[in-house]
């Protein structure tokens, strides 16, 4: 009550509120800070309000009543004898819903108090009113909720946002109406009973649509109802859902028809006729492009702004995807170009979905390019993202000049941001078609912006070089170009041609060039020979004079020496470059069993390229180490990363637990296996750290691994153990895997065992694969958000002394 309180008179019936409200009203007076509030907004109102002038005029109209109802009250609590007691002493919870819902509807127009909860919502009052439906006296304060709070109620119900209420909003709402219409009060709003019949369309209650229009447009007073547009447009849908589309056209043609709805037709009843004659297949596709020119006509007119424009496109769009009409689709969005009607990401992003899926014709994806380029309003829209789209879209329907088309666009486009993470689709292509010339025109292209090369981009032009060069017989290195000593390295490195490929390199340390393919292709291509090389020599392969590539140490050393050249020029110089030209680096250095190189190649990268390790430097360290310096090395490495807390990949841990198997110590491979997953198992009494990483998730190969092994080692319950442990750990206990250890076990003559875990996990396994599927998204999102980065003191360092195993 005002702190002042005067006495106002008599209360105003609700006739009398209602004849104020259907004209044009001046502002009812406010109390205090909303007024001040709504002062503030008027000048700047919200986007949404902006948009959606039809719902701001229903939402102030139900406020103006409600705002009645508080100033009844108040004018009642001045005069007492005046006052109906069971008007007045309202439930305090009628009397909170009553002030949430006034909220609500002020927070909608922006014109909420700065104070005002900001988590108000049409749920908010939905929970307010169900505390009263749920009260033991919920019949006595049902009848105490006002008609203005029911009907606002209703309105915020039917135009809230939240997507995740959808559906449960409709049923909602019926139940305030049904609340209302049983307690004698029916609700009188034609706009509110529009919503009310729009709640029942949606939840499938179309002959019950039917049934309340009809007896609402019983005579009243000798006169006829003239129903407003909005619940026409309900109707129309109620038809159309119900499988009578006849009815609903002869009923849209009146519409057209009469003269008292010839100015009050609006956008959404030809948006409503159109999804149902595509939905009903009801007329051709002729006739529904003469709805469509029509409904143009009525978009183009100046009582409608951009925003409705592109809805309305976006909404027939989406329809016509849904049933299945592209022919439709296609032509809707060219009228609505061709007419001056801007479109949104939203627009591109439904085109985009039905033209450029799996099994889409080359021919519509190339189409739809050439439209949206040839359009003012839709090209200033497109971004990185939809280039990469369609870039991918034309290389997996193998039209790689198409796809260069596009890159040229990108290239000449505003949005174009110095990335090549769309590029990799192409490059990618040219690799797996040996297309080498295209590759490399392609990457100097790009390069020719200083744009910075990803370490992707360079294996696919690396790879289409080695695939797609040819060997010339009068090459001379010291007369070729770069481009042509790049093709003749690549194509040598790959053929074993290990004395030309070293030639070429040495011509490319020699020349004065910043080119990043070019330390690109020396690290990629003589990490491949030292690797093939100590592949051979650990096995006790014999080198015959026709073996190809390294031969001897002689050519080892000759290869780290290049290597190592090339690692000093590209330190000399200031320019960015990928991690992974390093990673290759060290990787040969190891494999050659040249440390110091190796620890002269780290201690720079860190300290002149300012690079700290990541989890995948360490990973191919390990690696390296495990194939070069044997298996106690590569543990040595492995405690010293355990001392550090540093990550391990599973693929890392695969090949540590299989050297360790193979060297008959399945200790050491289940210390291994207990870090991985970040905490000790039932197998080992793990004292080895005391804060546990976040575990990184194991595959199949691990368990098959560990489980194989410790068969082989004659642990047969620590594999039993080893298998349950599998059920907690992976996404699902795949078949294989139990195939697996049925087959290590009759593999080590343990027949009666194997046939007892058959019989024991078939069934299991059998319902982990079925409750995977629906564990499915969830566990991709958990896995997404493992971090691959981490910094400098997470790591060991590379060990400082040498190991001789002459």
């Amino acid at each position: 009550a005002p702190t002042e309180p005067k006495k106002l008179g008599r209360r105003r019936s609700v006739t009398s509120v209602s004849a104020e409200c259907s004209q044009e009203p001046v502002e009812p007076k406010e109390p205090g800070r909303r007024r001040a509030a709504a002062n503030a907004s008027s000048t700047k109102l919200s986007r949404y309000t902006q948009q959606h002038r039809g719902r701001q005029r229903i939402h102030r109209a139900l406020l103006r009543k409600l705002d009645f109802e508080f100033q009844s009250e108040a004018d009642m609590l001045v005069d007492p004898e005046e006052a109906d007691s069971t008007e007045v002493r309202r439930h305090i919870l009628v009397r909170e819903l009553m002030t949430t819902v006034q909220q609500v509807g002020y927070a909608e127009l922006g014109e909420s108090d700065s104070d005002m909860q900001p988590s108000l919502s049409a749920m908010t009052a939905w929970d307010q009113y169900n505390k009263i439906a749920a009260h033991s006296d919920s019949a006595t304060l049902l009848g105490q909720i006002p008609i203005s709070t029911s009907s606002l109620l209703i309105c915020e119900l039917n135009f809230m946002r939240a997507p995740q209420n959808y559906h449960r909003r409709f049923e909602n709402i019926v139940q305030v109406w049904d609340s209302c219409s049983a307690q004698g009060r029916p609700i009188a709003s034609t706009a509110v009973f529009s919503m009310y019949l729009r709640a029942l369309n949606m939840l499938g209650r179309h002959q019950m649509v039917l049934s309340k229009v009809a007896r609402w447009c019983e005579p009243h007073d000798d006169k006829k109802r003239v129903l407003p547009i909005s619940m026409m447009r309900q109707l129309i849908l109620a038809y159309f859902c119900g499988n009578q589309p006849a009815k609903a056209m002869d009923l849209f043609f009146y519409i057209k028809s009469a003269p008292e709805y010839h100015q009050r037709i609006t956008p959404h009843i030809y948006a409503t006729v159109l999804r149902g004659l595509l939905q009903t297949k009801h007329l051709p596709n002729q006739d529904l492009y003469i709805l469509v020119e029509d409904l143009l006509d009525l978009l183009t007119q100046p009582a409608y702004d951009a925003g409705p424009r592109t809805g309305m496109l976006n909404e027939i769009l989406q329809a016509s995807y849904k049933f299945d009409n592209i022919a439709l689709m296609t032509y809707v969005f060219e009228r609505f170009l061709a007419r001056g009607i801007a479109i949104n990401n939203t627009t591109l992003g439904i085109m985009l979905r039905s033209s450029c899926g799996s099994n889409s014709d080359v021919r519509d994806i190339h189409s739809l390019y050439k439209t949206i380029m040839a359009s003012d309003l839709a090209r200033v829209r497109m971004s990185e993202h939809v280039f990469a789209t369609f870039i991918t879209a034309f290389v997996r329907a193998e039209r790689p000049d198409y796809a260069l088309k596009v890159v040229y666009d990108l290239l000449a486009h505003e949005c174009w941001n110095q990335g090549v993470w769309h590029l990799h689709e192409l490059f990618a292509y040219y690799a797996d078609t040996s297309m080498a010339a295209r590759a490399l025109d392609l990457f100097r292209l790009v390069d020719e912006d200083g744009v910075q090369m990803t370490w992707r981009v360079c294996t696919c032009v690396v790879s289409a070089l080695s695939r797609g060069g040819q060997i010339s017989e009068q090459f001379d290195p010291q007369s070729a170009d770069i481009d042509t000593l790049l093709t003749m390295g690549a194509v040598y490195g790959s053929e074993g041609h290990a004395d030309q490929a070293l030639d070429v390199f040495t011509e490319l340390n020699s020349r004065t060039t910043a080119d990043p393919l070019v330390f690109a292709l020396i690290a990629i291509k003589i990490h491949q020979m030292i690797s093939t090389y100590a592949e051979r020599t650990s096995t006790g392969f014999r080198f015959e004079p026709t073996s190809s590539g390294l031969r001897s140490e002689h050519d080892l050393q000759m290869a780290t020496s290049c290597l190592s050249t090339t690692m000093d020029k590209l330190f000399a110089l200031d320019m960015c470059i990928h991690q992974d030209v390093f990673h290759h680096a060290i990787s040969a250095f190891i494999l050659a069993r040249d440390n110091e190189k190796s620890q002269h190649t780290y201690d720079r990268m860190v300290q002149i390229k300012q690079m700290g390790p990541t989890s995948h430097t360490f990973n191919v360290l390990l690696r390296a180490a495990m194939r070069s310096w044997g298996v106690d090395a590569a543990f040595d490495m492995f405690e010293q990363l355990r001392a550090n807390s540093g990550p391990v990949h599973s693929i890392t841990a695969n090949v540590l637990i299989h050297g360790l198997f193979e060297a008959q110590q399945p200790e050491r491979a289940l210390d291994v296996y207990a870090y991985l997953v970040g905490r000790p198992t039932p197998l080992v009494n793990h004292t080895g750290f005391t804060e546990f990483l976040t575990p990184v998730p194991c595959d199949t190969y691990t368990f098959a691994l560990l489980i194989r092994g410790l068969v082989r080692a004659d642990l047969v319950k620590e594999a039993a153990v080893m298998f349950e442990d599998a059920f907690s750990l992976l996404p699902q206990v795949p078949r294989q895997l139990l195939e697996t250890f049925i087959s290590a076990l009759e593999e080590a003559g343990l027949f009666d065992v194997a046939a007892a875990c058959l019989k024991r996990y078939s069934k299991r396994v059998e319902c982990a694969q079925i409750e995977a599927e629906e564990l499915k998204y969830m566990l991709a999102q958990a896995n997404n958000a493992a971090p691959n980065c981490l910094p400098l003191s997470y790591f060991a360092y590379l060990p400082e002394t040498s190991h001789d195993h002459e």
